[in-house]
């Protein structure tokens, strides 16, 4: 009787920290973009029916640019900035 308690202890504990770690790889994943205000501005007027949208730093050749990821008109899309808020390129995300 002892051996299964211990058993099913040790199931339980082992799930635990596996639901534990799986929680800081998503924290670890999600960090926060501070995306200038310019690029959002410019974003805003472009793709004005955008919702979902996901920002991540991105560069385009050896320039630093800002990638939206979001959906509008029912199609997953991405679209890049860059510093300045100048478009650089659209495309379908699949």
């Amino acid at each position: 009787m002892k051996r299964i308690i211990l058993i099913m202890f040790i199931a339980f504990t082992g799930f635990i920290v596996q639901s534990c770690d799986n929680d800081k790889k998503e924290t670890k994943d999600s960090k926060a973009v501070d995306v200038p205000a310019a690029v959002q501005t410019a974003f805003s007027a472009k793709y004005s029916t955008a919702t979902d949208v996901k920002w991540e730093d991105a560069h385009e050749d050896a320039k630093k640019t800002y990638k939206a990821k979001f959906t509008t008109n029912g199609k997953k899309m991405k679209a890049e900035f860059d510093e300045s808020g100048a478009f650089v390129k659209e495309e379908e995300d699949n």
